[in-house]
């Protein structure tokens, strides 16, 4: 007969209190440097189904019993014509019964980890998820977490049709009603497993308004998971409810390295090995997709298991217990990876009642979609993809969205299909725009991505776009929406790709969008320029951007969650949002078969749109080498090709193009250098537009745009600041707003440490101040001093007041810490360093630590890896020329 999900003992919201302030939690965002060390730092391997079973067999010593705790997530309505559902099942139902056999009925515990249903596979998402629900309840799930994914259609949708459905509860111990604190869901349960009390608590990510639609969640909050779990776990420890305690989280490691590196990488992780109560026997994790089974040991020197079993029931996760069986105590365990069974469908059904109704169920829904999915809908000419083949290389295995960090066609196209469907109700509408997280499939030409691999397509199908391929894209029920943003929201979102420095994230957008940026420049002002239609974004303006509500999505704002993606800047001054209300999937079908009407197929598009520009010089005279290089010239998706060329010209603001000449782009296809190529004799301000040629079947072609002036005037650079040099810009910039001269022998001399009053004399000319000096400053600086004038400036505003002897010591080397003295106190900016210093060099009582938290804090200076400042070392000319140019390019010309 099927196994029935055990009775809850005990399903409970506790007290408000102790969910929202747990007395003894590590915060999400805390670190700890003194743990013991993990007793195995591996991720660990998987084994077999059949080696799973055999092993599961073996019994119980005496005096002792066994019980398994079972778990899996990130199913995603992984059903399929395959049926890899029913190889799930086998898997769960071949071990459930030898361990069983072995250990008395009842002594496993079947639960999840979150994601169940949402962004599915067509099968399951065509049925509204409702085959994976049914084949849940046959295969005897007893509870699950909730994942951000069980929101996708909204709470009401999650309590009302779901969990009619659904024989199991939906645990989330940190989603509470802002007002009571109280969860919304039920955050635990109690279950008898052979005898032993086992209690489950789940939990949702921290960033779940980030990664659904948000609006879905009617305003309720979501506090940290780890205070949350620990608030129920301590309860439950103190009422004696429970022998064993476990944590289902639906977020964990970034990846699957070492314990130590995944702890490194992820402040949450970090949080869920280290923070979770003493009192939690056993953790399970769900969200990241990631395949470990790592042995921790906690603080207070408990091992402890930490698993996630990957995604689309690849694999099951399996923690056996040995207990007393007197005393109920846990005496050890062994953790297992259990790979999916590969056994024919119809064999594994002919073992098990249990998997003959999974079977069925899933022939059923397989049948159903049949008639649905291979419906064609329009022709496609090459496969339009992310950069999955990246992501496969990294990681192993193909991800949706790739590696989400780079600009593919498909994420270009799918912004194209948005802003052609949304032009339909509002022709007014500036640009489409995607997240890569939202691609949950790839078109391709003749295969099919299905778990766990890809799959040919039937030969009818090949060069053809189906609905199912549609639903497998666009599984999330997003909804078109419209609204209106300034300029400088688009440059807002798009320097939100990078994050900490490093490039996290990358938007798809439409054609009309060509952007520019510098990876060398710090967080928050990478980007260099954005055009729309070849003309230059006003950060003033406003612009009209289609996309999907979950980037919409404003009911974050004024909270303590997240955006959708990190995205902050589509709220940012955003007004006039209209949803229309037509699904993403629909809108993606009508775009496919319009396209194939009009031009015979859809195709990719190799153009880049964002392409990075090195070292450009804003201002060079007629006949100059020009002082520019392009990076990252070519898309990373099926089909792209190499960059051959890149034909340059200058476009005056009044007047015709004149052509500057070609370069041939070098053999690895991805930079182009433009040095050798020299400013033609046209004077005043334009652009250089440069057209990368590539060898795809397309001939495709990318514009790329760089402001330029031509002035005769403009003075040739230092002799030892050439184009591609160490600190060109800034030294540069100094050169052309006549802050320095440089030496005679025609050098700046970048690599000199420089003295207090030169430093001055730098900060003196940039900010050009109403200033007539009186009197000697100094004992030291008198009239006639060469940097009399500055010095005299900064002593009457209180920048520099000198040594106890009266003098200034204008000669002596100045150092990193004084010199951001000096550069604070002049800008006078509103500040407040940290109570906790961030530097380990750089105690809050320094006499520069406002200085050095303010330059941090802008971005204008970070210190050093090691997480040193370094202060009292002597700056070079070139390193206080740096500090100028940021601020005045991050700080002055954003104000």
């Amino acid at each position: 007969m099927p196994l029935q999900s055990r009775k809850s003992l005990l399903a409970g919201v506790l007290t408000a209190g102790l969910v929202a302030a747990p007395a003894v939690a590590l915060p999400a965002s805390a670190t700890t440097t003194d743990s013991p060390a993990p007793a195995s730092t591996g991720a660990g391997a998987s084994v077999s189904a059949e080696e799973a079973t055999e092993a599961a067999a073996a019994p119980a010593a005496e005096g002792t019993e066994k019980i398994s705790l079972l778990s899996f997530n990130d199913f995603h309505g992984a059903l399929s014509d395959g049926y890899s559902g029913t190889q799930f099942a086998d898997t769960v139902e071949g071990y459930r019964t030898a361990f069983e056999g072995a250990n008395g009925e009842g002594s496993t515990l079947l639960t999840a980890a979150g994601d169940l249903i949402g962004a599915s596979q067509s099968v399951s998402n065509a049925q509204q998820d409702e085959p994976t629900l049914e084949i849940m309840n046959a295969l005897g799930l007893d509870v699950s977490a909730a994942g951000n994914h069980e929101f996708d259609k909204g709470l009401d949708d999650l309590t009302g049709r779901v969990m009619d459905i659904a024989d199991f509860d939906f645990l989330a111990a940190n989603f509470v009603d802002p007002e009571t604190k109280e969860p919304v869901l039920t955050d635990h349960e109690i279950f008898e497993v052979d005898g032993v009390n086992v209690a489950v608590i789940g939990a949702v990510p921290n960033n779940l308004y980030a990664t659904t639609t948000g609006a879905g969640l009617e305003g309720n909050e979501v506090i940290d998971l780890v205070e949350a779990v620990n608030g129920v776990a301590q309860e439950i420890e103190a009422a004696g409810t429970a022998d064993v305690i476990m944590a289902t989280y639906h977020d964990g490691a970034p990846g699957n390295g070492d314990l130590a590196t995944e702890v490194e990488n992820s402040s949450v992780f970090d949080s869920i090995v280290n923070g979770t109560d003493e009192s939690v026997d056993v953790i399970f994790n769900g969200h990241t997709h990631q395949e470990y089974d790592y042995d921790t040991t906690t603080a207070g020197g408990k091992e402890r298991p930490v698993m996630q079993a990957g995604q689309s029931g690849n694999l099951l996760a399996a923690v056996e217990l040995e207990i007393d069986s007197e005393t109920k105590e846990i005496l050890g365990y062994t953790g297992e990876l259990i790979e999916r069974s590969t056994q024919a469908p119809e064999e594994a059904a002919a073992e098990s009642e249990v998997t003959a109704e999974v079977y069925a169920l899933e022939q059923a829904a397989v049948a159903e979609f049949e008639e649905l999915k291979n419906t064609v809908i329009g022709d496609i000419d090459s496969s339009i993809t992310t950069d999955y083949q990246t992501r496969i290389e990294e990681t192993g295995s193909w991800g949706a969205g790739g590696t989400r960090r780079q600009e593919t066609t498909l994420g270009n196209w799918a912004a194209n299909a948005l802003k052609d469907r949304i032009s339909l109700s509002n022709p007014e509408v500036d640009l489409g725009v995607t997240n890569s997280g939202g691609l949950r499939s790839e078109l391709l030409y003749d295969q099919t991505v299905a778990s766990p691999a890809f799959a040919d397509k039937p030969a009818d199908l090949v060069g053809k776009v189906s609905l199912g391929d549609i639903m497998d894209f666009a599984p999330f029920g997003n909804t078109l929406t419209y609204f209106d943003i300034p300029g400088s929201s688009i440059k807002q979102v798009l320097e939100e790709n990078w994050q900490d420095g490093n490039k996290a994230l990358h938007l798809g957008w439409s054609e009309e969008l060509t952007w520019t940026y510098d990876e060398s420049r710090e967080q928050d002002d990478k980007v260099t320029g954005i055009w729309i239609s070849g003309e230059p974004v006003d950060m003033e303006q406003m612009y009209t951007i289609g996309t999907l509500s979950f980037l919409a999505d404003t009911s974050w704002v004024g909270t303590e969650n997240s955006a959708p993606d990190g995205y902050e800047g589509f709220a940012t001054g955003q007004e006039n949002q209209v949803d229309l209300g037509i699904m993403d999937n629909q809108a993606f079908r009508e775009y496919v078969q319009a396209e194939t009407a009009t031009a015979g197929h859809v195709r990719p598009d190799f153009a880049k749109k964002a392409v990075e520009v090195k070292d450009a010089m804003g201002t060079v005279a007629p006949g100059e080498n020009l002082s520019l290089t392009l990076d990252n010239l070519e898309i990373d998706s099926d089909g792209a090709g190499e960059a051959t060329s890149v034909a340059v010209a200058f476009q005056p603001a009044d007047g015709e193009a004149v052509e500057v000449g070609t370069v041939e782009v070098a053999s690895d296809g991805e930079s182009a250098d433009l040095s050798t190529l020299q400013a033609p004799e046209s004077t005043g301000a334009g652009e250089l537009v440069m057209t990368v040629s590539y060898d795809d079947q397309y001939e495709s072609t990318t514009e790329v745009r760089s402001a330029l002036t031509i002035d005769e005037g403009s003075p040739e650079n230092f002799t030892d600041n050439a184009p591609g040099s160490r600190h060109f810009a800034p030294v540069r910039w100094m050169q052309e707003q006549g802050l320095t001269n440089g030496y005679s022998d025609g050098s700046f001399g970048k690599d000199r440490e420089i003295s207090r009053g030169e430093s001055l004399a730098f900060v003196y000319r940039y900010l050009d101040p109403e200033f007539a000096p009186e009197g000697e400053p100094f004992s030291d600086v008198q009239e006639g001093h060469t940097h009399y004038e500055p010095i005299a400036w900064a002593q009457a505003n209180e920048i520099s007041q000198g040594y106890v002897d009266g003098q200034f010591k204008p000669a002596r080397e100045v150092t990193r810490g004084e010199f951001a003295s000096f550069l604070y106190r002049a800008v006078d900016p509103e500040h407040l360093g940290p109570e906790q210093t961030e530097f380990s060099d750089v105690p809050t009582g320094d006499a520069a630590y406002q200085a050095i938290t303010w330059l941090a804090s802008e971005g204008l200076s970070v210190g050093y890896s090691d997480g040193s400042y370094r202060s009292d070392r002597h700056i070079t000319r070139a390193e206080v020329a740096t500090l100028l140019y940021r601020y005045e390019t991050m700080i002055a010309n954003e104000g």
